[in-house]
């Protein structure tokens, strides 16, 4: 499909425990060519990390940035170091950024014109337990434009994780 032939901007949303929120995080993840660019306060989502290892399997230029206090320096069950650690590994960069109190984002572009934006956090409570909301932004590239304007600028900030 050409640019051309694409619809403006569209919106679907998703709530959680419903799981719908859920499946359009999977989704956006899922459709992704050429990258995808994210931004998470919590990251421990088996799902999640799955996901992202197969979309840079597939060819897609992935790349993560967490806030480093929730996800490195209080992670007391070790599930967020197993998480950064496999996206490490699979060649994932990914980044902690301590600049702010708190990096609250949890969003991600994807291609540079879909934007996944929600009240969830990249773990198993946000999806099964939590009341949260999905929305994804497909085919709006101003909007992505602006998403990855500040992840960029949270990236800048951020080092490199260094697995554990």
């Amino acid at each position: 499909m050409s640019a051309a032939d694409k619809p403006a901007c569209f919106l679907d949303s998703g709530f959680s425990p419903e799981g719908s929120a859920e499946q359009w995080v999977y989704r956006a993840i899922g459709s992704a060519q050429h990258s995808i660019r994210l931004a998470a306060y919590s990251f421990t989502s088996r799902e999640v990390v799955r996901r992202l290892i197969n979309a840079k399997r597939r060819g897609v230029d992935v790349a993560v940035v967490v806030d480093e206090r929730s996800n490195v320096e209080y992670d007391r069950s070790g599930r967020t170091h197993a998480a950064l650690n496999a996206l490490v590994a699979a060649g994932i960069p990914t980044r902690a950024l301590a600049a702010y109190r708190v990096v609250h984002d949890k969003d991600f572009v994807v291609d540079g014109e879909t934007v996944e934006t929600d009240s969830c956090n990249f773990n198993d409570s946000a999806a099964r337990c939590n009341s949260e909301n999905a929305v994804v932004i497909w085919n709006c590239p101003a909007t992505a434009k602006a998403f990855l304007d500040h992840w960029q600028s949270r990236w800048n900030q951020g080092v490199d994780y260094q697995p554990s």
